[in-house]
């Protein structure tokens, strides 16, 4: 199954920025891949005083594919990072383990570019661990953990011309953002939420179930991707 999804409001956004290097000039333009990660604080909906506040600030997104595409004119291509080992997203930071290396993109004009990140789900950790904070009416803050494992794949779109010459250097930014996924969730529901044994509110498919699934659904929210040079 598929999520659209990110990150101004993903699972998020999508920006290429591109730069021309005339003494490096290649026939094809070279694309990488960059995760911005956003981790302020966002104010919970619902009943109680509106200082509930949700961060998340560290964990880990590991992806297992990695690929994209575009559409043209002319007609379709499509590249794909062949990983030969899970990548490893460091949510505090964006930075990869191993760093993703730059792909060759035909040059040409599409009509659209598109991002997919592929989720592993044959670990023995979840996909996706992020560690945050929750700060309810009464100014006291309570560790979160959320946690999802599947192969869910999400696609970051970009639909309108772009043009990419040869040797051109472009990178694709792709944004997380949490705060998105838990739009759905109401201050009242994690201040009810049950806690493990070290006083963590945890949120998965076994845990805190009712927010998970309200989580889940976030993923699937759409958003508009921009795209500069």
């Amino acid at each position: 199954m598929k999520r659209n999804y990110f990150m101004a409001m993903l699972l998020g956004s999508l920006a290429l920025f591109s730069a021309c290097d005339s003494e490096t000039a290649s026939p094809q333009t070279q694309m990488g891949l960059d995760f911005n990660t956003v981790k302020t604080a966002s104010v919970l909906n619902g009943r109680l005083a509106s200082n509930n506040s949700l961060a998340f600030t560290s964990g880990t997104i590991v992806l297992s594919q990695v690929r994209f595409e575009g559409e043209s004119a002319s007609g379709f291509a499509e590249i794909e990072f062949e990983l030969e080992q899970d990548v490893t997203i460091d949510f505090a930071t964006g930075a990869t383990n191993p760093d993703i290396s730059a792909a060759a993109f035909p040059p040409g004009t599409y009509s659209s570019v598109e991002v997919e990140l592929e989720l592993q789900d044959s670990g023995t950790k979840p996909a996706v661990v992020l560690n945050g904070t929750f700060i309810d009416a009464q100014g006291q803050q309570h560790p979160v953990r959320f946690e999802f494992n599947s192969a869910e794949t999400f696609e970051v779109e970009k639909e309108g011309t772009i043009t990419f010459t040869e040797g051109q250097s472009a990178v694709a930014q792709v944004t997380f953002d949490p705060t998105v996924w838990f739009a759905g969730v109401s201050a009242e529901q994690l201040s009810s939420a049950t806690k493990n044994t070290q006083g963590v509110i945890v949120i998965s498919s076994t845990q805190n179930t009712n927010i998970f699934d309200v989580v889940a659904d976030g993923l699937d929210l759409a958003t508009e991707v921009e795209i500069s040079k």
